[in-house]
């Protein structure tokens, strides 16, 4: 039986909220303390959930509490030093998507999360929906047939939204070989939260190492996942209903689903991990991985053709394309 482990959430804001909920409602979890840098938030979190033990010193937390887990809830470009500090205090780390700002700072995080033996996971939490389980249940089983095209969409930015799509693309469909993609930057905007460049809009064409082939974009606002079988199709809110068409069928079918708070099992699968020495559904090599396909859009695009995975540029090319004048 896993005993109880004790917890600590780094930044206090939204996101944090949900990671609560899915601790508070892990029978092997208890949150512990909370840091973060705005005095006000934490005074809001203690109000809320009952937290004492308050630091606006992440790293005195890490080393006066004795935590085995923590939740790094912070803006992206923190995430690779939190992560990489963090590591070596800790048995798992959960880190809110979007894992990283580059495939370098990502590289960093799991090297000293493998250093360490810490288990490293990515906040897409949305594998864990029901709609997503059943969605590929139904693929596995080849209730669609043959796969023969797919568009998966997000409302923009591709890196703060679109990561959910590019993983769950993934989750379904398998790797990804090559990326041809475009982006619109007119509005030339830089994130005031989050301190990174975001484009207007995108869209690309993944290849997977099967032969499918994606249409991606994120101008549409929709975010969803359709993908055509030769005897059918699903199209699934990444938030929301699945419904499906088999074969001899003209009418959409929505399946029966049990819904579970998707953070719950997403913590569920955290102390899973550490107990049976195991990498989580959501690990750091798959957050990467729905990193690579975002960094490769904006690479194509730099580039102006295809790219192939692996992605050579470690660095972020969107950043790159706007200091140097290239967009």
């Amino acid at each position: 039986m896993p005993k109880t482990y004790r917890v600590g959430i780094i930044g206090t804001g939204g996101i944090a909220r949900a990671h609560t909920a899915g601790y508070n409602a892990c029978e092997h979890t208890e949150i512990v303390a909370a840091a973060d840098i705005s005095e006000e938030q934490l005074s809001k979190y203690k109000d809320d959930f009952n937290v004492t033990n308050l630091y606006t010193d992440y790293m005195e937390m890490l080393k006066k509490e004795n935590l085995d887990i923590v939740s790094v809830c912070t803006w992206h470009r923190t995430h690779r030093d939190i992560v990489v500090k963090a590591a070596a205090h800790v048995k798992g780390i959960i880190c809110e998507k979007p894992m990283a700002l580059s495939l370098s700072d990502a590289d960093d995080m799991i090297a000293a999360c493998d250093a360490a033996g810490t288990k490293l996971a990515i906040g897409h939490q949305r594998r864990f929906a029901s709609q997503h389980k059943k969605a590929l249940e139904i693929l596995r089983n080849g209730e669609i047939g043959k796969l023969r095209f797919a568009w998966i969409s997000s409302p923009p930015p591709l890196v703060g939204w679109g990561t959910h799509v590019a993983d769950l693309a993934r989750y379904y469909l398998g790797n990804v070989e090559s990326v041809a993609g475009q982006i619109d930057f007119s509005s030339r905007r830089e994130s005031p939260r989050h301190g990174e460049y975001t484009e207007d809009m995108s869209s690309a064409y993944l290849k997977f190492a099967s032969g499918l082939r994606t249409l991606f974009e994120t101008e549409s606002g929709q975010h969803r996942l359709h993908i055509f079988g030769e005897d059918g199709e699903i199209e699934v809110m990444v938030d929301g209903d699945l419904r499906v068409k088999t074969k001899g069928s003209a009418e959409w079918v929505k399946p029966a689903l049990h819904r579970e708070n998707p953070f719950k099992l997403e913590m569920d699968e955290m102390v899973a991990a550490i107990e049976e020495n195991r990498e989580h559904l959501s690990s750091g090599k798959e957050g990467r991985a729905a990193l690579e396909i975002l960094m490769a859009v904006f690479e194509s695009s730099r580039r102006r053709k295809t790219v192939n995975l692996p992605l050579e540029e470690k660095g972020n090319p969107l950043e790159m394309m706007v200091k140097a004048g290239e967009i």
